[in-house]
């Protein structure tokens, strides 16, 4: 059985999450597609998240690989000064997915939202809402692209 390790990212991960999220970019997102990765901004945007946020990260403790994780934020509604728990992003890799694993991870999140509303957005076009049902999403929309 393969050993899962949880914890929090630190600067000194951002290179392993940057190269995770290039796998998740060419495996699972390849037939959607999305521009090219623009590394400066991809390295940015894990900087800014790891600044006023989180990431929760996953590794395979038998071969120490980076498997999964999920950023997240504070912030606040577009119309309101009441704050939210914003997911920024959750992957996992193919071969490790589990609702376990997912739930696990939202609990963590949950953890640290302080009872603040907790808001996710699908934007990649893969069909996960029946796992977020499950874990107590309640379905408010849509993401749409024009292309």
């Amino acid at each position: 059985m393969t050993s899962i390790h949880q914890y929090y990212a630190e600067k000194k991960d951002i290179p392993e999450i940057y190269n995770l999220l290039v796998h998740y970019k060419e495996t699972d997102l390849v037939d959607l597609d999305f521009p090219e990765i623009d590394r400066g901004k991809l390295t940015h945007f894990i900087t800014t998240i790891l600044l006023k946020g989180k990431i929760i990260l996953l590794k395979d403790l038998d071969n120490y690989e980076l498997i999964g994780c999920c950023m997240f934020n504070k912030s606040e509604y577009f119309f309101s000064k009441t704050e939210i728990m914003m997911i920024q992003m959750i992957y996992i890799k193919q071969n490790y997915r589990n609702f376990k694993m997912v739930k696990q991870i939202i609990e963590s999140v949950k953890r640290q939202s302080e009872d603040m509303p907790i808001v996710l957005s699908i934007t990649s076009g893969l069909g996960v809402d029946p796992v977020f049902a499950k874990l107590g999403f309640e379905n408010m929309g849509g993401n749409w692209r024009l292309l």
